[in-house]
């Protein structure tokens, strides 16, 4: 049986963006929208959804006055662009905190964190271990990685690499026309390195999507990045339409 989901941002971007993201979903149905608080309440308490995604700043009446003064209590998973509400947020069982812009993944395991919520009397917050005197701890990232060149050592900041490539049985980095063999799998970098840097536009592609400079059609709805050094990446029909929002095309 699937989980009923009800949006709640008065962005109709966000949630033309969610409904998106979940309209294959074989776990989530959603089945209701609101773009204001009150109207939310209404939605919440009518519908009895399983889960609510919530903005924090809304019309009327913000995120967390929603939840206070609805009845039904939903699993509640804030998508805000706005990460100094994240402490308050966890205070009242949130589920998870997604900071917009975000990637599909992240919201998938937000999601998938909802059966793991502990019972009554338990805290969201003993869950997660995450909260340590009042703040947030975020992941940590790789900030660079060393790669053999010849004889020695090379050290490469992220922010300096243009993207991850496989080839045959071995990943690339690639950074200013150069490239060096990374003793990782792609999907081992992809989780050590920040999603808000890097993006996988294709099974054997992981871009770093602040050193794109240009963004080319290649027929048929599809686009090819194009770098500094003229090296080329091209993006795979299914993350065509994620990347054009992470790069501000919708």
């Amino acid at each position: 049986m699937k989980k009923s989901i009800c949006i709640i941002d008065d962005e109709f971007r966000s949630r033309e963006r969610i409904r998106d993201i979940l309209s294959d979903s074989e776990q989530y149905s959603i089945v209701g929208e609101a773009d204001n608080g009150r109207a939310a309440v209404e939605l919440i308490d009518r519908t009895l959804p399983d889960i609510v995604l919530l903005d924090i700043k809304m019309p009327g009446l913000s995120g967390f006055q929603i939840l206070q003064e609805a009845t039904h209590k939903p699993s509640v998973i804030f998508i805000t662009a706005y990460n100094e509400h994240a402490v308050r947020a966890f205070d009242v069982h949130a589920v998870d905190y997604v900071l917009k812009p975000f990637q599909d993944k992240r919201l998938f395991d937000a999601l998938a964190r909802i059966p793991k919520v502990p019972v009554p009397g338990d805290t969201i917050l003993q869950q997660l271990g995450t909260m340590v005197e009042g703040t947030v701890q975020p992941k940590q990232y790789l900030k660079r990685f060393t790669v053999k060149d010849r004889f020695e050592f090379k050290v490469i900041d992220v922010q300096d690499i243009d993207f991850f490539s496989t080839e045959d049985s071995f990943v690339f980095l690639h950074t200013s026309g150069v490239r060096y063999v990374v003793e990782k799998s792609l999907a081992q970098i992809e989780e050590s390195v920040s999603p808000e840097l890097f993006f996988r536009v294709h099974r054997k592609s992981l871009v770093n999507l602040n050193r794109v400079e240009r963004i080319l059609p290649w027929g048929r709805g599809r686009y090819v990045l194009k770098f500094s050094n003229e090296e080329r990446v091209h993006v795979s029909k299914e993350k065509t339409r994620e990347l054009k929002i992470l790069m501000g095309l919708l």
